[in-house]
């Protein structure tokens, strides 16, 4: 059972929350492009790539040269037009933004995302919610990503709350656990139905938002 304590921020995580993310056609077009299968393209973002990318250890374009060497192009396409392939698989959520712009005007509300700074670029760029928030806690500029502890004590200290004041809405579990573990309220996040009845259910002094 939760904390009795009052909820007094929000923390959002941006993709599977507020985003869909579909990269099946950005990878045909990589396909295309590069003049291999798309199961190559999938298979060279393997998991230590994709990490070591959203941790800010590698720069987009040695990512990007990364993939090419995983994936075996021979072939090669600008920095710029590689950005535009990897960009177009974001996707709006339009009710829980609608929830968002809702509870930013009575909530301290926060981003905790794990992003690159491509994707980064491109919400900022076509993504109004990002400016309606108070701020982020994004893993490319920390070098740490959920769910490892230290992006949630980063994010818990920039929003000045208590952990038990905050409630963290995520669409992955060992996320939503990661964040339990801190002391910080969780909803996982499977869709807008779904995470309806469960605000209505656990924080129903939050109904009124939605």
């Amino acid at each position: 059972m939760r904390s009795p304590t009052k909820i007094k921020a929000f923390f959002f995580d941006i993709g599977g929350v507020l985003v869909k993310v579909d990269s099946s056609e950005s990878i045909q077009n990589l396909s295309e492009a590069l003049g291999v299968d798309a199961d190559q393209i999938q298979n060279g973002m393997t998991h230590a790539l994709l990490t070591s990318y959203e941790k800010g250890h590698l720069s987009s374009n040695q990512f990007y040269e990364q993939l090419l060497i995983n994936c075996g192009s021979n072939k090669n396409m600008s920095l710029s037009q590689f950005r535009t392939y990897w960009q177009d698989v974001l996707f709006p959520h339009d009710e829980s933004i609608a929830f968002l712009g809702r509870a930013v005007k009575d909530f301290s509300v926060w981003l905790l995302s794990n992003t690159n700074d491509f994707h980064y670029d491109i919400l900022m760029q076509d993504f109004p919610f990002m400016k309606w928030v108070k701020g982020g806690t994004y893993s490319f500029m920390l070098g740490s990503m959920k769910p490892e502890p230290l992006i949630y004590e980063h994010a818990i200290k920039q929003c000045g709350f208590r952990p038990e004041e905050i409630l963290f809405i995520d669409d992955l579990e060992v996320n939503v656990q990661a964040a339990r573990d801190q002391g910080i309220n969780v909803i996982h996040y499977h869709d807008y139905d779904a995470f309806s009845r469960e605000l209505k259910s656990d924080y129903p002094e939050l109904e009124y938002l939605l």
